[in-house]
């Protein structure tokens, strides 16, 4: 994991920010991001799952193993099957699922695109869910509109309740939303999340320091090219 950091450090100090995100970007914000399912996941399996019938687990365990084999692509309708099938939270894993397997095709099909974010929104706009959940499933629409090069109010309308102080997912919410704004030309409001995120001392010291290439990066694009005198208005002086 650390050569990717250093690969991203050595692409954006050569201002090509853009070739950057679209290489890394979605590794990096998803190495955290899956730290984050990991914890959700746990949260799920000891309170939301603990009633839930013995034989869900097993149809799930036995959905699992049918899985083992194929790959992605093919991995995607028996996910979406059993999430319609099953009204519990492992439908909701399932969901989660099939919507990381749409994600991960989205960069050679469009459409894939477009089923990730609607299974992510599905899951954010399920109330039966705990909130950590939700949230992952917001930022994770978010993260696929942004790669998919959406527009921004729908980026910002799904990150907005994750850059809420109290929110856990905070500095991954402003981080990507940094990105959204430099991909959108709106240098000024990227560089107020990025000094935000240097300042928050719950970020890593891998975030701080994406956050300050990228703060050093924009500093020099913000800043005005100094205009050559005219030789006239020299002679004048």
């Amino acid at each position: 994991m650390s050569d990717i950091f250093d690969e991203v450090s050595a692409e954006l100090r050569r201002d090509n920010m853009g070739a950057a995100w679209s290489k890394y970007g979605r590794y990096v914000i998803g190495a955290a991001v899956a730290i984050v399912l990991l914890v959700a996941t746990v949260i799920i399996g000891s309170n939301y799952v603990r009633g839930l019938e013995e034989a869900a687990s097993q149809r799930y365990d036995a959905l699992l193993e049918s899985l083992a084999e194929l790959d992605t692509q093919e991995k995607i309708a028996p996910l979406e099957a059993f999430a319609a099938a099953e009204d519990n939270g492992y439908g909701a894993l399932a969901q989660f699922t099939a919507a990381l397997a749409h994600a991960e095709q989205s960069q050679t099909n469009s459409a894939s695109a477009g089923a990730a974010v609607a299974g992510f929104d599905g899951l954010a706009t399920n109330s039966s869910l705990p909130d950590s959940l939700r949230d992952l499933a917001k930022l994770q629409a978010a993260i696929v509109l942004l790669d998919s090069q959406a527009g921004l109010e729908t980026i910002e309308m799904r990150l907005e309740d994750l850059l809420d102080d109290d929110n856990g997912l905070q500095p991954m919410a402003r981080e990507t939303m940094a990105l959204a704004y430099m991909s959108y030309d709106k240098p000024l409001k990227a560089r107020e999340l990025f000094k935000a995120q240097i300042g928050d001392a719950r970020v890593t010291s891998l975030t701080r320091e994406r956050a300050s290439i990228m703060l050093e990066s924009l500093s020099g694009a913000l800043t005005p090219p100094v205009a050559n005198i005219p030789a006239a208005s020299k002679a004048k002086k």
